[in-house]
């Protein structure tokens, strides 16, 4: 069984939240001191991906199109957590965007973490900048993660039981980074567009994954990561994964060509039910691979940047004991998408 000691050591393998609440709402109400689970009912988190957020001033009212979304879903969802999974506030408002969605966030009482995407240092803010004021925003659960590690926000949230401080699910929340030829190989022929999970990435989500299973007694602890680019598996997910996958594909899955073994870490950890990303505007499908998931967020963003249907957001509710979870989409016109399901 796992004891507050050993949790305390797994955690100082890295920046994980765990002991960081978020600052008080913007009204002066506390936030919560830890994502927990409530007796006997699932942990819901509200997954919402590329933005490309303008605040809606004078004549340019696009902003309001994610605005719209959030006044919808977060209070008809009410989720426990919402992860925005990249490409955000893309263009140098970002202050301005990203206070003006926290108190939208607070307004409902929903804390919130952030990934960063590869947008959103094209305005004139760097990837830290951003990652560092978005965590001193109240309700913010994002942290800047270790600073030897390339990006910025490669940390975890660990979602405890309704009594106690050993986890029973864990968050992982990576940065994909942006693009190859920011990269040492930028040089390399064919070396494609997007950038890779680096390989000290891969390390570290991997010593984090046994550092919590050997504080777990040895049990592989739950758990799903959120990042912003798809792993190249996803292609092979939707084309020959395990059983016909949920959702729609209508564009190619923009993944990077290096392959650095994220994927195989996840198998390896045994713990992994789901990763969730971003990117793709007009993919929404959830897939498996090797009993993991696939799964891709629902655009919820505006008519500011490509688009082809509606935006919306991703539920996803994992069991009160941590070791399954089932997720669908959620339409700014109120219909919800078919359930995908994941389990250990």
């Amino acid at each position: 069984m796992q004891t507050r000691r050993d949790f305390l050591a797994a955690m100082a393998l890295g920046a994980t939240g765990a002991a960081l609440a978020p600052k008080a709402w913007a009204d002066g109400a506390a936030a919560p001191a830890a994502l927990r689970f409530k007796e006997g009912k699932p942990f819901r988190i509200l997954q919402l991906t590329d933005f490309h957020y303008i605040p809606p001033t004078g004549k340019d009212k696009r902003g309001q199109q994610v605005d719209d979304l959030l006044a919808k879903v977060l209070p008809e969802d009410r989720p426990d957590l919402a992860i925005v999974t990249g490409d955000c506030v893309t263009n140098s408002r970002m202050e301005e965007g990203w206070t003006r969605l926290a108190d939208i966030f607070g307004r409902f009482k929903v804390p919130f973490a952030a990934v960063m995407g590869n947008h959103d240092h094209e305005g004139r803010h760097t990837r830290k900048a951003i990652v560092d004021f978005v965590s001193g925003l109240p309700g913010s659960l994002t942290r800047p993660g270790p600073a030897d590690l390339p990006g910025c926000g490669n940390y975890t949230l660990p979602i405890l039981p309704p009594e106690g401080d050993a986890p029973r699910f864990m968050l992982y929340l990576l940065d994909s980074r942006a693009y190859a030829a920011e990269t040492p190989l930028k040089a390399v022929k064919g070396i494609g567009k997007y950038a890779w999970f680096a390989p000290t990435q891969v390390a570290w989500f991997r010593a984090q994954a046994a550092a919590f299973r050997k504080a777990n007694g040895g049990e592989p602890l739950p758990g799903a990561a959120f990042f912003h680019i798809p792993l190249p598996e996803y292609d092979l997910a939707w084309a020959k994964g395990d059983g016909k996958p949920i959702g729609a594909k209508n564009e190619a899955v923009c993944c990077p060509k290096v392959n650095t073994g994220m994927f195989y870490a996840f198998l390896e950890a045994r713990g992994i039910l789901a990763a969730f990303c971003g990117h793709d505007h007009d993919n929404d499908y959830a897939a498996c691979l090797n009993g993991v998931g696939l799964v891709y967020g629902r655009f919820s963003g505006g008519t500011n940047t490509y688009r082809h249907w509606e935006n919306g957001a991703r539920i996803i509710d994992i069991a009160p004991d941590g070791r399954a979870l089932r997720t669908r989409t959620h339409l700014l016109s109120g219909k919800y998408g078919p359930v995908a399901r994941y389990a250990l």
